[in-house]
């Protein structure tokens, strides 16, 4: 920005509060950041699983989910996401996944946007999962997370694994693993390095009856607490879903959703209420190709 030296022009009043916005906005989510790291240290919240339980979700298609579920798709699928997290515009997130089964493995392909202009984060990750005759299922997704800051002008990148496995027990019960940057990696910037959170998640599904599912399921991050979920869910002829959970993670925080399916449409409303926080409202559109 150049300095004016003369009387402040209309087009240089503008120049200053374009570039004060610019550092007030990147002050302002690193500031708040603070607070959500220490109240929910992930970036992925699994919004379109209650309770964050997306481990053994297989209603649903979630961004950066538990890689071994892709397996079980028949369909080419093309999803977008949405959250909108605390009322801040700065924290809402928006990505897009395409998933396309081949004969002996599914290929999954990801991207989440969240931020603005100043400051913002790119998540993408290409993914190959297998079934293995319906005994197993497993997945690896290749992730690269690239941060930008305006100070610095440039993106800091930093490359990753995410490892999962799905299981089956029974018709009733199956269990899911996923390990997210299990080597944690790191984010290099110029003068330092800084961890990229490392996590470990654990589910298990239990189908109650033919319309009642349970899924419960712990997370923990290398340098944070446990964090623990659950979700109830209720399956009206395969068409209609109501979820129902909590998650306890330093606070209790209740969530509830709703989906439908229509031909070959899939749409999902999930809302979560943090006690200090505020509210997070997240949605989802799929659309199953078929022959």
């Amino acid at each position: 920005m150049k300095w004016c030296t003369h009387s402040l022009s209309h087009g240089c009043l503008q120049a200053v509060f374009k570039a004060m916005k610019n550092y007030f906005s990147v002050a302002l989510l690193l500031a708040f950041s603070l607070v959500v790291r220490s109240q929910n240290w992930f970036p992925l919240l699994y919004s379109l699983s209650v309770g964050g339980t997306q481990v053994t979700d297989t209603h649903r298609s979630v961004l950066f989910q538990n890689p071994a579920l892709p397996s079980l798709l028949r369909h080419a699928q093309l999803g977008a996401e949405y959250e909108s997290r605390y009322a801040i515009t700065e924290l809402d997130s928006k990505g897009l996944r395409f998933s396309y089964p081949f004969s002996h493995f599914t290929v999954t392909a990801d991207v989440r946007y969240a931020g603005f202009d100043a400051y913002h984060e790119l998540l993408t990750g290409i993914g190959f999962s297998r079934d293995f005759g319906g005994r197993f299922s497993m997945g690896l997704q290749l992730i690269t997370e690239s941060r930008y800051t305006v100070e610095s002008d440039r993106y800091y990148t930093g490359f990753f694994p995410q490892l999962g496995l799905f299981v089956p027990l029974s018709s009733g019960v199956a269990i899911g693993f996923s390990a997210y940057n299990p080597f944690q990696a790191q984010l290099k910037y110029e003068s330092e390095s800084r961890p990229l959170p490392s996590v470990y998640s654990m589910g298990m599904k239990l189908q109650l009856s033919e319309t009642v599912e349970w899924r419960i399921q712990a997370d923990q991050e290398v340098s944070n607490r446990l964090r623990v979920g659950t979700a109830v869910e209720l399956i009206f002829r395969e068409k209609f879903f109501v979820q129902t959970g909590v998650s306890y993670h330093h606070f209790f925080v209740p969530s509830v959703g709703v989906g439908v399916e229509w031909n070959r449409l899939q749409f999902n409303l999930i809302s979560s209420l943090h006690p200090i926080l505020g509210l997070t409202i997240a949605s989802g559109l799929f659309y199953r190709f078929t022959r």
